[in-house]
């Protein structure tokens, strides 16, 4: 009976060997040639490895565990109803140097902007608000929907634009619109999200979903200078010496940053490509020193030199600075053929937001995250005339409690006069406004917000103030109002 059962069974056992025998030998040429289904399944393996760190967010716990989300980072003993007056700390000055934009994000500002919070404030130098454009995030995701683009490329499963995406950094035109920047943080790959322009009503006018990121710019004639990313799907090269030395990502998707020129009304006007045009500048070498074959340069901010500059250095009005943080260091790229003219590394390291502060000098967020010891993170300014650089904050005179290390984020924004700074520490949520000429501090900021009535935090919310991470305040400067469209 046995042998008659097994007889019954073998024609259909022996072609179920056959059949996994092929799919082993097609497997085979499959590996070897790269034929159908080979992009599939490489495509797919390299989607589960990017995707393996992203975690589930839910409520925003407000500890170091949201680093990454730049959501709320703690509590303060002020009391949630004297957040909104306790914000802005007048020490050496009764007003503030000039006004100010202040970004916010979902439920910051809600004093202002009682739904879901405000996407930023401008404050005038008396500290009184001025004004304050609403966040309206299903208004944002329908725009982003119907922008198209290139997002989403993977998403974790329970992935919500409304939940998930957040604010990043703005910027503001001259008719009072913002340029804002979103990332969706450890939900997506990859993290960046998109670009929004913003009426004062808190209305998309567009929104591109480009994999916009970081730290945004809008020129004097109202160009938006964005940065942004490609993924790539083979490996970065570059020449080292007389060979060709290779970046190996173990995902096998490297971010390709570039800085993206956007109209006015929402058109690519021009990418730039950052990796080719350091693999082509003579400065290609410094791709071996990337601390992340990942993400070899992770541009954080772009700028424009807007006027005149020392000539001897070979760098003129209209080139772009940016900031690599991989890399330690920050390039010039020519404002019209968009090559590297010159790659500036120093002392710093992982530093943000390089800014012209005026002739060959230039100032940045040093974070200062490269040593075993954390230090604090200062206001460096380098000359490029002579190569020296100056610490101007922190310094001998600096409150201690004003020494503060941000292991991620920063910002520096230049009055309009050039002769005092905000420097906003990031992930600790506070920042200050300074003295350029002696780093004397004048005001200061601290990022406090009544999330009472918030049931997403813990019970801290009742009696006490949450501290979010944030990019600014900025000091506003002039610019052309609808140039650029």
């Amino acid at each position: 009976m046995l042998f008659r059962a097994l007889s019954r069974h073998l024609p259909l056992a022996l072609l179920a060997v056959a059949l996994l025998l092929a799919a082993f030998a097609y497997g085979g040429v499959v590996g070897k040639y790269q034929v159908f289904p080979y992009r599939i399944i490489a495509d797919g393996a390299k989607t589960a490895w990017a995707l393996r760190d992203l975690g589930s967010w839910g409520a925003y716990p407000c500890d170091e565990q949201n680093i990454y989300d730049h959501g709320c980072q703690g509590f303060s003993p002020v009391a949630p109803e004297n957040a909104a007056s306790s914000r802005i700390e007048f020490i050496a000055d009764d007003q503030l140097q000039a006004p100010v934009l202040w970004p916010g994000g979902r439920w910051r500002f809600l004093d202002l902007c009682p739904e879901h919070g405000c996407l930023a404030v401008e404050y005038a130098a008396s500290g009184a608000v001025v004004h304050a454009w609403p966040y309206r995030p299903e208004e944002l995701e329908r725009a982003a929907s119907a922008g198209g683009g290139a997002l989403p490329y993977e998403l974790a499963l329970d992935f919500s634009f409304i939940e998930h995406v957040r604010i990043v950094d703005v910027a503001r035109y001259g008719n009072g619109d913002l340029l804002v920047t979103f990332h969706a943080g450890n939900k997506s790959f990859p993290y960046a999200a998109g670009v929004a322009r913003i009426d004062p009503a808190g209305r998309p006018i567009y929104f591109r979903r480009d994999y916009s990121h970081h730290s945004p710019y809008v020129t004097t004639d109202g160009i938006a200078l964005v940065p942004g990313l490609l993924v790539g799907d083979v490996s970065i090269t570059f020449p080292l010496g007389r060979k060709t030395a290779k970046i190996e990502c173990a995902t096998g998707r490297p971010y390709r940053d570039t800085v993206n020129l956007i109209s006015g009304d929402g058109r690519l006007l021009r990418r730039i490509d950052l990796v080719s045009a350091l693999a082509e500048s003579p400065y290609a070498t410094l791709l071996q020193y990337t601390t992340d074959p990942c993400d070899p340069l992770h541009l954080n901010s772009v700028s424009r030199i807007e006027d005149a500059i020392a000539p001897s250095i070979g760098i003129d009005a209209g080139d772009l600075v940016i900031s690599l943080r991989n890399l330690s260091a920050f390039a010039i790229l020519d404002g019209k053929k968009y090559y590297i003219k010159r790659v500036v590394r120093g002392s710093f390291n992982e530093q943000h937001s390089v800014e012209h502060l005026f002739d060959s000098k230039f100032v940045m967020f040093d974070n200062q995250s490269g040593g075993k010891v954390a230090v604090p993170s200062r206001l460096l300014m380098v000359d490029l005339a002579d190569g020296s650089e100056t610490t101007i904050f922190p310094n001998i005179d600096t409150p201690e409690d004003w020494h503060i290390h941000s292991r991620f984020g920063g910002r520096v924004s230049i009055s309009p006069d050039r002769r005092y700074a905000v420097i906003s520490f990031g992930m600790a949520g506070r920042a200050v406004e300074i003295r350029l000429s002696d780093g004397e501090v004048r005001n200061a900021f601290h990022s406090r917000h009544d999330v009472s009535g918030q049931a997403q935090f813990d019970d801290r919310r009742n009696d006490q103030s949450a501290v979010f991470a944030s990019t600014g305040p900025l000091y506003i400067k002039q610019q052309a109002e609808e140039t650029g469209k």
